[in-house]
């Protein structure tokens, strides 16, 4: 109070003076008092404003305080919700996080790890040495077909379905983030347009997924079960599909130049207008594909890749691995005991 006063006296008594003394110190007696007068208004508008502009300032200031305080609560509140036993609630739990993850960008990567979370705990998918061992081609189909649910991830499991919707329209967070959806069990799942770039979801189960056009470019889908999944137009680029099950999957128009496929397993699997140039076909299974509707431009293989029956590799321009080639990709880590 006592600094307000001083520099209102000082802008008020001394400044003035001061000022036409400096600037104006030929000003005759009689114009000085005017002068002076002007010189204090203006000084005390340009006061008033400042005065304003710090008002201004400390209420934007309050204002952001009370809104980040609003939204932790809402946060807070939407994440108990995620626990209850009505899924109605778990549902709207859900959306309160994509609403809360719209008005602020530095708690998207927070919700993002929420609703991972929340869909991985509903249901761990079997672990590769559980899965079945398929004895033939004709075997395949049937595990393909017996091993999805009848019903959909969105019939079965509604709040899950809704939980992986919000997670693939999510708005981009101000710095990279991996959505982490390894192991996880999304048979029947209806994700169309999806966005997972980059996404981890490797040993994941999502046979009998619907994909179209979604974006997996740059995925780790190591070990991923995509028997009888949909991906027509899916944007694969060099993703991570080692060891893959990809058996009688619709993979019409989709994109997976330069993905890894060492060791997975297409058998069966639909590749018209399927573009797999510069793709690691190394130990890859490709019985009963129609191989030769595809593009394998610069495609590597090598003598333990399987070709349907009188598909010509090297007619398709695929380039036949040879000593100089460089190996496949050592282990995983995600193979190493635990």
């Amino acid at each position: 109070m006592c600094g307000s006063l001083l520099l209102v006296a000082l802008v008020t008594v001394v400044a003035p003076r001061y000022l036409l003394s400096w600037d104006a110190p030929a000003t005759p007696a009689s114009d000085r008092a005017k002068a002076i007068n002007d010189i204090r208004t203006t000084l005390l508008q340009g006061l008033a404003g400042i005065a304003l502009l710090i008002g201004a300032f400390f209420t934007w200031r309050q204002l952001q305080v009370s809104n980040q305080s609003q939204i932790t609560q809402r946060f807070t509140a939407a994440v108990e919700q995620l626990g209850s036993p009505s899924p109605e609630v778990r549902l709207g739990a859900i959306f309160a996080l994509e609403r809360i993850a719209d008005d602020s960008q530095y708690d998207r990567v927070t919700i993002a790890e929420v609703l991972c979370a929340f869909v991985k705990r509903g249901g761990p998918a079997d672990p590769p040495a559980a899965r079945p061992v398929p004895r033939d081609a004709t075997h395949k189909r049937e595990l393909a077909l017996n091993h999805r649910w009848e019903d959909s991830l969105r019939v079965r499991f509604a709040d899950r379905q809704i939980a992986m919707t919000v997670l693939c329209r999510r708005a981009r967070a101000p710095y990279h983030h991996v959505l982490g959806l390894d192991r996880t069990d999304l048979r029947g799942a209806k994700l169309a347009f999806a966005d997972l770039v980059g996404a981890d979801l490797h040993y994941s189960d999502l046979a009998d997924a619907d994909l179209e056009s979604a974006d997996l470019r740059s995925a780790d889908l190591t070990g991923i079960w995509l028997a009888g999944s949909f991906l027509r137009d899916a944007r694969l680029h060099q993703a991570d599909l080692r060891s893959a099950i990809l058996w009688h999957a619709r993979l019409e128009g989709a994109d997976l130049r330069a993905t890894d496929l060492t060791g997975a397993d297409l058998t069966g699997a639909v590749l018209s207008g399927t573009l797999l140039d510069q793709a690691d076909l190394r130990g890859a299974d490709l019985t009963d594909t129609e191989a030769s509707r595809a593009s394998m431009t610069e495609a590597v293989a090598d003598a333990t890749t399987i070709w349907p029956a009188g598909f010509d590799a090297a007619t398709a321009g695929v380039v036949t691995a040879d000593g100089s080639a460089p190996p496949p990709r050592p282990q995983s880590w995600y193979d190493l005991p635990r």
